[in-house]
């Protein structure tokens, strides 16, 4: 029998564990290529793409926008499928229960409007394990999301409140009472703080009474709008950072249709969806101040597109612009009419954003 040399012996098992750790290590750092621009190299213009857009709450025209916006520019790339999908009730557990979700699919990206700390937490662990995430309505700035598209809540707010101090030149001191959604939410936080920064900036003395949430919800803000109103009558003007009040008939608000035909109250409310163009008609709101939601969705499709097919990076926020009525629109306004014909063509002009050039 021939004798091993253990010098050989040794060699050859040292150089075998070697070259296993090198193995291991390339498989591991196969597995962990997690980022989303590692993720989309792979991904050319004949494959085809997933693309879910998350939101706060279904049903309603905003939604309904934004899912045609997504279809539409989806259908102009190619190669590119869409879902719409929210919680049952704007809930953040189940909102982030639905990233994980389609995390665990591995979805080609994801659009999210954010309900809170916890969904923006989730966006960080989506951007981790390779799935790209954009945000829009709502952000998460602090969060690793790769872009916000839509439009910048804060200017918006800031717009109101000049909107609101056109209609109460001259009508001295204001008790304001806001009409929110989900308390927290930083789109709609955003707007109320902007609403305030614009009354300051007009000159308006006022005094914001109360915040009273309606969760999204429409009964709910009816139901909260009225009893505010009911309870204290020395307030004079209210601010919806949504538009949920007036997705109903004005037979819904007695006690608002009332202070605002008869009491002088002044009303000015964010989003310019068709249902909200009556309260403009008929006086009860002074100005809407409104997101392009065509172009969430249209946009949002462009830019994860360009995300995932050509490692195109964007700066935090992608802004999308937002509209204006008044019941005699002017430069840089729509009137009731000229909004609603958009709403029922959907004839929404967009143009696809491109990144930045740099």
């Amino acid at each position: 029998m021939q004798k091993r040399n253990p010098a050989t012996s040794r060699r050859k098992l040292h150089g075998g564990i070697v070259a296993l750790a090198v193995a291991v290590m390339l498989v591991l750092a196969g597995c962990s290529s997690g980022s989303p621009a590692a993720s989309s190299q792979s991904k050319g213009p004949n494959d085809q793409l997933t693309f879910v857009a998350i939101f706060k709450a279904l049903g309603n025209a905003g939604v309904t926008a934004a899912k045609k916006g997504m279809e539409d520019r989806a259908k102009e790339i190619g190669n590119i499928k869409v879902e719409v999908t929210a919680p049952s009730a704007p809930d953040a557990a189940a909102q982030v229960q639905l990233i994980e979700s389609y995390v665990q699919r591995g979805v080609d990206g994801l659009m999210v409007s954010s309900l809170g700390p916890s969904v923006c937490e989730a966006i960080n662990s989506a951007i981790a394990r390779g799935i790209p995430v954009i945000t829009f309505d709502s952000d998460c700035p602090d969060s690793k999301r790769l872009t916000y598209v839509g439009s910048d809540n804060k200017a918006g707010g800031q717009t109101a409140g000049q909107l609101y101090a056109e209609a109460v030149k001259g009508k001295g001191k204001q008790r304001i009472a806001i009409l929110t959604g989900v308390l927290g939410s930083q789109n709609l936080t955003e707007r109320d703080q902007g609403f305030e920064e614009g009354l300051k900036k007009a000159g308006v003395d006022f005094e914001i009474v109360k915040t009273v949430p309606g969760n999204d919800d429409v009964p709910k803000s009816v139901d909260a709008v009225e009893s505010t109103l009911r309870g204290d009558a020395s307030i004079n003007g209210f601010f919806f950072d949504g538009p949920w009040p007036f997705l109903v008939e004005d037979s819904n608000l007695p006690t608002l249709v009332d202070r605002t035909k008869n009491g002088g109250m002044t009303v000015v409310a964010f989003d310019t969806i068709q249902p909200e163009m009556q309260a403009v008609r008929n006086g009860l709101a002074q100005g809407l101040v409104g997101q392009k939601y065509y172009g969430w969705g249209y946009q949002g499709a462009q830019v994860l597109d360009q995300i995932v097919r050509h490692g195109a990076k964007f700066d935090s926020v992608t802004a999308t612009g937002f509209d204006l009525v008044t019941k005699n629109g002017g430069e840089g306004r729509f009137t009731p009419d000229e909004m609603d014909a958009l709403w029922k063509s959907y004839d929404f002009k967009e143009t696809p954003i491109l990144p930045p050039a740099k």
